[in-house]
């Protein structure tokens, strides 16, 4: 009795690493996705870029039929999330909101442990341009009028920044003050609220939101809106402003792109599967009612022309930072 038993236990190991062989491969070519899927967001609850982001989390877990968890991974300039994503594995179940934070951390930070070329853009979110708001108790109504402030004040005007260094905010208020023939002061701020705050009271001359935090203080009476940075002749959430380009200073064109970002070494397959499915929900009406309930724009070009315009914001901040080291 003890010897056959010995021979069963003999005749199973033997056979356990057949079977564990015929199960791997069985298992590794379960279809994509299998599990659930992490959502990196490298801002805070609450914000806008937030909100989009938990918009979309749902309306693509409602096409892959499957969970997708939004994990918020706020710090350091989004280094925080975007090293979080660099850490996972490349096989598509965790993804990154993406804003030009994942850049401006790099170029600020070059020895922070990732390459612009480890990640790949999978899908256009959203997108929005900033405006220039002032106080309305300067009565500053033109670009003419900033300047003849400037005229008064050793021309020179107070810009409020989101932090310090090369970024958006302190690239376009430089390309403003050249245009202007003034010297700019960047004021440095902790975010978009806090900048606001600082032009209601009249602590700076200018500072450059987001559209979509100048749509929800458009009725303000303490603060009034310039231009906006859109290409058109307007921007649709303030038709009745005329944009930087209108006025005749075409180099003030930009917008903060929203997007979805995977490692770049995700199969090629898994890639193509998330761009199909991730551009159909972008694209969603869902998707369309939440961006205007938060005053973010349509991307309305192709994938391919949204990481155009990524490479040209970087293009502009590592020009900008160049410039910052020869100071």
């Amino acid at each position: 009795m003890r010897r056959s038993t010995l021979i069963g236990t003999i005749a199973l190991a033997a056979l356990l690493p057949l079977t564990l062989g015929f199960q791997g491969p069985a298992y590794a070519q379960q279809p994509f996705p299998s599990r659930p899927i992490k959502f990196i967001v490298p801002y805070p609850p609450g914000a806008s870029t937030d909100n989009v982001a938990r918009a979309f989390a749902q309306e693509l877990s409602k096409e892959l039929k499957t969970p997708v968890i939004v994990e918020n991974r706020p710090g350091a300039g989004t280094a925080i999330g975007v090293l979080a994503l660099k850490s996972q594995p490349a096989d598509g179940y965790t993804l990154l909101f993406q804003t030009e934070g994942l850049f401006v951390s790099k170029l600020a930070s070059p020895e922070l442990g990732y390459e612009f070329s480890d990640f790949e853009v999978i899908a256009p979110l959203a997108q929005t341009p900033f405006t220039l708001i002032v106080p309305a108790q300067n009565q500053i109504k033109t670009l003419d009028d900033l300047k003849a402030r400037a005229t008064k004040r050793n021309n020179e005007l107070d810009f409020g920044s989101l932090g310090l260094g090369a970024n958006q905010y302190t690239v376009l208020s430089r390309i403003l003050s050249q245009q202007l023939g003034v010297k700019p002061n960047m004021i440095p701020y902790k975010g978009g609220m806090e900048g606001l705050s600082a032009v209601m009271s009249g602590q700076i001359d200018a500072y450059l939101a987001t559209v979509s935090l100048a749509y929800q203080q458009k009725d303000n009476p303490k603060i009034h809106i310039l231009a906006p940075t859109s290409v058109g002749s307007a921007n649709p959430l303030l038709p009745d402003v005329k944009s930087f380009k209108e006025l005749g200073i075409k180099d003030m064109v930009s917008y903060s792109l929203y997007g979805v970002v995977v490692r770049s070494d995700t199969p090629e397959a898994i890639k193509a599967q998330l761009k199909q499915v991730a551009r159909r929900v972008s694209d969603s009406e869902e998707m369309k009612q939440i961006r205007r309930q938060i005053a973010l724009e349509d991307f309305p070009g192709t994938l391919d022309e949204f990481n155009a315009g990524v490479r040209n914001n970087i293009q502009m901040l590592q020009a900008a930072y160049e410039q910052e080291r020869r100071r």
